[in-house]
């Protein structure tokens, strides 16, 4: 994207390419990556801190001039830090460039490579000047620096007033507000020489400003490929973006191919089904309304389909943003690329489709007929797609989008022209068709089968023998009295009014709907481009914004430290920290972790040893990619995947059934429930995690101590919100570490990168914090990447990781790192130096080129201090505790693995769940727009339809179009129930806070009050325009028929979306699901004319007895009034009446009316009588209609029951865990674990 067309001679683009990247996966130490997925924080790719190196080597390959890097360096060890900085420095170097970067924590390696530095203290500038002397400037002012203390972590303590220190003799003199330190700078010898400097710049620079910008123009031009407008920030031409684009996409589909074989098996699996409902279609007029039907169907599934690519554009458009802010391409490029690469992958499946589809089914075959039908399909299916993309790029949130879809193909599918046939719909809707793709490509694939074809008539009126002259006719419409066949030909003009002259006008329609809505798909791609990114501003509930000078407060000081200046750390109630001190110690021995990458076994943990004794705050320290945050999840017992092995003590007994709950995981990722305040998120895991034995006012009590402790106070009712919008990145790792301290852990804290992306401040006051809880008892082990010399000694002892997952160090630190020096100054090339970090000293020595020359681990593995900790090792499992591991284990063994039952479980997380659904005011709004805008819009499409034959299949066909609205509503639930189970998997059942079951039942519950509300509304709607006042029984049955309607949307959707990763793949397999039962319902193909072998499937689709129950409670009992295009009308033999002349035939059973028997000319003959004998042929009948409301609950049930098995099985892998039991009765007598 960025590689100039200037280049040096004889490096071909594709040259400078290869070099480019190949030097940065070196630069950034990605080369062992480049074929790994990037991942995220819930799918397993490269590890956090690579992560955070794709992203910086994606910043850095922009090129810019200026570039600002905020808290780049989060995430990475010293040495990566360290190694990532020099090379920034080197490329300001070698481009010239300017780059400011905001970094916490920085050693002083790194502070040496800037050459200038700007210190803030409450958004005043207090210096700016060369990095080298900006320590001395403070020093000179009368601050004291500590002999170990980094140049960075100087200059931001003489801001915080609490941990600052004045020189002897200067307590007096020194400034101590920001007002003062800001005075103070500007009347400085350097404040002046900065301006002067500033003055010359500017002088030399506006003095040649023609040249200079007659320069830059020329370099860019240089620079920007041929044809570029001048304007233009990208680099390279529009066609030349959407190549790459494209490149990456491919890249993209063939990296998620279970995504595409999943559409592609749906497809074929629906052509499949639909093609053999209709295999065997005798070839009569009896076929019209069958060919209606598989054509419909061969629409409207695409049309289903397009729907689901909602979702992927959603997951891609803050990359997009991300990339189209670095002027690497334009988001029309991208957005022109992704349609490119997705056609060819729509006409891979639609071949397939089609071909199966077509030929199964019956339909006209002639070489032209197929592939007019396949291009029609095809263009069809591209045009829909154009138009869902173009509502996905103009929306702002998925529930939008999904809501505006599924009301766009209620509309499009109702006025196709076969639910609704032209002549019968209204005027006030029947523009709709006009502007419908469908309706066009309906027309032209109806009239397509049907042009030049007699159809020879399957049921004569009346049927005697030997019939002449016009004495007879066929009872279809576009019949001609006389004749033993329908004309194609005729019967859809009169029955449609479509006409083949315009088959290949609708083509030209059609693509002209595919090239508009491309054109603004684009031009909302552009427009829209910025509308998910959003600024980290706190936002509270309605009536609890903190006071004025708070928020003023709030609003200044923003990157203040984790505790607030002036907040005590001390437990100040009479309670300490624990409610007893903890004796039990945690052990682990020779633990391994094994996982299968590509077939082969590969090793990620081999072997560490150790423990953590109560009171003791132990660091895990070592290079990225060396196994701590595998190590912590090992022993949190929160592996998922893999093999884990080894020894896990705690007293020297074997863990507690209740050991996940009893141990606190700060994790890395900050996942928190974004609609949660931050006092709801505290209390949700106080009232799950305490013991019950606890008073819930008790439990509320710890919350509200717990908020001060980690110096929320200002933010407690703020709401969490995503990352980018809400709460801001240090404010959710002050959320993240007081969660795990609401829920009181007893024996353990785990914290996996707490100080990362804090600057020094706020590191401190979270290791003081840890200091706190240590010495009330609780044990603690957390990994850190960038210890400053003083958080480092805070730790009482180092577990230290080598590459492979093996231990180079555990031991003791020691008073100012004496002890853990010690052992390296022993076996190092060098000692740590006086002035030098310890932990940056030990990083170096195993992660350095010199320090590869050491196999560290084999040095520990043979050393003294190694056969120390074993002997340690053999006396805490050989002296296993006397008693329980806490005062609350005895009820914890009775109990089980949960701190509070099952039916306490429930209304706390129920209560959340419904909480997220107040606040989500989208998702509410768009579910009952969607459901009340939908139902009146059938309501008025099918208004009053009439008790004519064609009106009674159109009110027939309004509740199948209700029924339509499923798929979306279904998809609209899906993200919300992925995103409770996310949490949950990703935090919250690691932590034992409640039963998977509590989380599919309190989800399932969410739903229903609204959907009951959303049932009895449309039920009003709907009942009213269509079918119009009946009696109470029928209304009240109607009403629980669309009740029953909404909550099986919401059991079916809990159901879908259980086994499945995301809500993309569950929308595809909804819709194949939801094809099925409709196309079952009995209405597209009736019983009777199904294949035997379907029968069981029209039985057991819920379509069926809910189209029948509510068709039969609405429509049953009503007498039959032809239309004049319905009647049959033909001629009584010469000098007999129509009543002598039908007489046998009506005798004979006739199913019709025979209007005139008066008559002696233009015998005038409707078909049928009563509406039931239209619902019989569909098997629905009057009197199973609360049979079929009953029915309805029972897969009500059904979806619940399936809901908790899928996910049992495919998230819980049940058959997996089951064999892994197993296993473990093998190794019951050494305490091996296998997870």
């Amino acid at each position: 994207m960025r590689t100039p067309r200037a280049r040096l001679p004889g490096i071909t683009r594709k040259d400078r390419i290869s070099h480019v990247v190949q030097v940065m996966l070196t630069v950034f130490g990605l080369s062992h990556t480049k074929h790994t997925i990037v991942g995220n924080d819930y799918i397993r790719g490269v590890s956090g801190g690579e992560r955070k190196r794709v992203s910086i080597a994606e910043t850095a390959l922009s090129e810019a001039a200026i570039s600002a890097w905020d808290n780049s360096t989060r995430g990475l060890d010293a040495e990566s830090a360290l190694h990532f900085i020099s090379r920034l420095r080197t490329l300001s170097d070698l481009t010239q460039s300017s780059n400011a970067a905001a970094i916490y924590q920085s050693s002083q390696s790194i502070v040496n490579l800037f050459d200038k530095i700007l210190v803030l203290y409450e958004g005043r500038g207090i210096f700016f000047g060369n990095a080298s002397l900006a320590s001395g400037y403070f020093e000179r002012m009368g601050w004291y620096r500590h002999p170990r203390q980094t140049a960075g972590d100087f200059l931001t303590v003489v801001t915080n007033p609490e941990q600052r220190q004045a020189q002897a003799g200067h307590e007096n003199s020194v400034p101590r507000t920001s007002e003062e330190f800001e005075q103070y700078w500007r009347d400085s010898n350097e404040y002046l020489a900065l301006m002067q400097e500033i003055d010359e710049y500017q002088k030399d620079f506006y003095g040649n400003n023609d040249v200079t910008q007659k320069q830059f123009k020329e370099i860019r031009g240089k620079l920007k490929a041929k044809g570029m407008l001048k304007k233009a920030s990208q680099t390279i031409s529009f066609p030349m973006q959407t190549a790459l684009c494209a490149r990456r996409a491919t890249q993209q589909l063939w990296n998620d191919k279970a995504s595409t074989f999943t559409t592609l098996i749906g497809e074929i699996i629906i052509a499949l089904v639909v093609g053999s409902i209709f295999y065997g279609t005798p070839e009569t007029s009896d076929a019209f309304f069958s060919y209606g039907s598989v054509l419909f169907f061969s629409v409207l599934l695409n049309v289903l389909m397009a729907v689901t690519d909602t979702h992927n554009l959603y997951k891609g458009r803050s990359v997009m943003a991300k990339q189209s802010s670095y002027a690497f391409y334009r988001p029309s490029a991208d957005a022109f690329a992704n349609v490119l690469v997705d056609i060819p992958v729509k006409f891979v499946v639609a071949v397939f489709f089609n071909v199966i589809l077509y030929f199964l089914s019956g339909l006209a075959k002639t070489a032209s007929q197929f592939f007019i039908f396949f291009l029609f399909v095809f263009v069809t299916t591209i045009a829909m797609s154009m138009i869902f993309r173009t509502i996905a790029a103009a929306t702002v949130s998925l529930p939008q989008a999904m809501a505006i879809s599924g009301f766009l193909v209620l509309a499009l599918v109702t006025y196709t022209g076969f639910v609704l046939p032209g002549p019968d719909m209204h005027p006030w809707f029947k523009w709709i068709s006009y502007i419908n793709p469908l309706a066009y490509a309906f027309e032209a694939l109806l009239v397509n089968q049907a042009h030049g074809t007699d159809y020879p008539c399957s049921n004569l009126v009346p049927s005697y023998p030997n019939l002449v002259g016009e004495t007879f006719v066929c009872p279809v419409p576009g019949s001609v009295a006389g004749e033993t066949f329908v004309n194609g030909d005729s019967w859809f003009e009169t029955s449609y009014d479509y006409s083949y002259s315009h088959l290949w006008r609708n083509l030209g329609i059609i693509f002209g709907f595919l090239f508009f809505f491309l054109v603004t798909y684009l031009l909302a791609t552009e427009l829209n481009v910025n509308s998910s990114v959003g600024i980290e501003v706190p936002v509270f509930l309605r009536g609890r914004l903190p006071k004025a000078d708070s928020k003023l407060k709030a609003r200044v000081d923003i990157e203040r430290p984790l505790i607030a200046n002036g907040a005590t750390i001390e437990i100040t109630s009479g309670e300490p920290t624990r409610t007893k001190a903890n004796q039990s110690v945690f052990s682990w021995r020779k633990l391994t972790f094994d996982v299968m990458i590509k077939g082969n076994p590969r090793r990620l943990l081999d072997e560490p040893s150790g423990w953590v004794k109560p009171g003791s705050l132990v660091a895990l320290m070592g290079v990225s990619g060396a196994g701590k945050t595998t190590l912590l999840n090992a022993l949190a017992q929160r592996m998922s995947s893999g093999q884990v092995q080894g020894e896990f003590y705690v007293g020297g007994n074997p863990l507690p059934a209740s050991f996940k709950s009893e141990v606190g995981y700060v994790q890395q990722q900050d996942v928190h429930l974004e609609t949660s305040t931050v006092r709801e998120a505290l209390q949700f895991s106080a009232m799950l995690r305490q013991p019950r034995d606890i008073p819930k006012s008790q439990k509320l009590q710890s919350v509200e101590e717990t908020i001060h402790l980690v110096g929320m106070d200002e933010y407690a009712d703020a709401i969490v919100g995503l990352p980018g919008k809400g709460l801001n990145a240090e404010q959710r790792k002050r959320l993240s570490i007081g969660v795990e301290l609401a829920g009181k852990p007893s024996l353990l804290l785990f914290l996996d990168e707490p100080t990362s992306g804090l600057d020094s401040q706020s590191s401190e006051a979270i290791l003081s914090l840890l200091q706190k809880l240590a010495m009330g008892g609780l044990g603690i082990l957390c990994t850190i990447h960038q210890p400053s010399a003083m958080l480092f000694q805070r730790f009482d002892r180092l577990l230290l990781m080598a590459r492979g997952g093996k231990v180079a160090y555990f031991g003791d630190v020691g008073e100012n790192s004496e002890t853990v020096l010690g052992y390296f100054g022993e076996r190092a090339p060098r000692r740590c130096n006086d002035d030098e970090n310890p932990a940056e000293y030990i990083l170096d020595m195993i992660g350095n080129s010199k320090g590869d020359e050491f196999d560290w681990p084999h040095l520990w593995n043979t050393s003294r201090e190694a056969n120390e900790v074993t002997a340690e090792l053999d006396h805490i499992s050989q002296s296993p505790s006397p008693k329980p591991p806490h005062k609350h284990d005895a009820q914890t063994q009775q109990r089980g693995a949960y701190p509070v039952p099952l039916t306490s479980q429930v209304p706390i997380v129920y209560r959340r769940i419904m909480q997220q659904y107040w606040r989500s005011t989208t998702y509410i709004v768009s579910k009952f727009i969607l459901g009340i805008a939908g139902t009146l819009f059938i309501g008025f499409s099918f208004f009053q339809p009439g008790n004519s034959i064609l009106g009674t299949q159109n009110a027939i066909f309004s509740i199948l179009m209700v029924c339509a609205m499923f798929s979306s509503l279904v998809q609209q639930i899906m993200p919300k129930f992925v995103m409770q189970r996310t949490i949950y998997e990703v935090r919250e059942r690691h932590s034992n806070m409640y039963s998977w079951t509590v989380l599919i039942l309190t989800n399932i519950l969410a739903e229903i009050p609204y959907h009951i509300i959303l049932g009895v509304i449309t039920f009003a709607i709907f009942n009213y325009t269509v079918f119009g006042i009946r009696s109470s029984e029928d209304q009240g049955l109607i009403l629980l028929f669309f009740v029953y309607f909404y909550v099986l949307v919401g059991t079916f959707a809990a159901m879908v979306i259980a086994p499945l990763p995301d809500a993309t793949t569950a929308g595809r397999v909804t819709t194949v699901l939801f094809s099925m039962m409709l196309l079952f319902a009995g209405v597209f193909q009736t019983p009777t004319a199904l294949p035997g072998f379907w029968i069981f499937m029209y039985r057991v689709s819920p379509m069926t007895y809910l189209v029948g129950g509510v068709s039969v409670t609405g429509l049953a009992g009503d007498t039959i009034v032809c239309s004049d295009s319905e009647l049959a009308i033909f001629q009584p033999p010469t000098g007999e009446s129509c009543g002598s002349y039908m007489q046998q035939y009506i005798e004979q059973g006739a199913l019709g009316t025979l209007l005139n028997p008066q008559a002696t000319t233009d015998c005038s003959y409707c078909p049928l009588r009563y509406t039931d004998q239209i619902l019989a042929r569909s098997g629905m009948y009057y009197h199973d209609r609360w049979r079929d409301w009953a029915l309805g609950f029972a897969y009500v049930i059904f979806n619940i029951a399936a809901t908790f098995l899928l996910y049992a099985l495919f998230r819980l892998s049940l058959w997996g865990a089951g064999i892994k039991r197993v296993q473990q009765m093998f190794r019951r007598n050494g305490h091996h674990t296998g997870v």
